[in-house]
């Protein structure tokens, strides 16, 4: 597996975990110490996570760093929580 493959498996398993969890991504990031800004360049496979944060969200999502890094598996069901963020 390459490097721009592990860098889309993480992202979308990170963000199929936050869904199931029906987390916002500014709700995740502030689990994990981080910005939501940063949390979508992860998820979007713009930016590689350092291990301590891995580490961290494979903690709150109770999974293996690992699993984290495997073929993602398909979304079910839908989005039952949806915030609007007003400037």
């Amino acid at each position: 597996m390459n490097r721009e493959q592990e860098l889309k498996n993480l992202g979308n398993n990170i963000k199929r975990l936050r869904l199931e969890k029906e987390y916002t991504q500014e709700e995740f990031a502030e689990m994990i110490g981080k910005t939501s800004n940063y949390i979508s360049q992860i998820e979007n496979a713009h930016k590689m996570a350092n291990l301590q944060t891995i580490f961290d969200i494979a903690d709150v999502f109770g999974v293996s760093v690992k699993e984290l890094f495997e073929p993602c598996k398909k979304i079910e069901g839908k989005i039952k929580k949806y915030k609007k963020v007003y400037h």
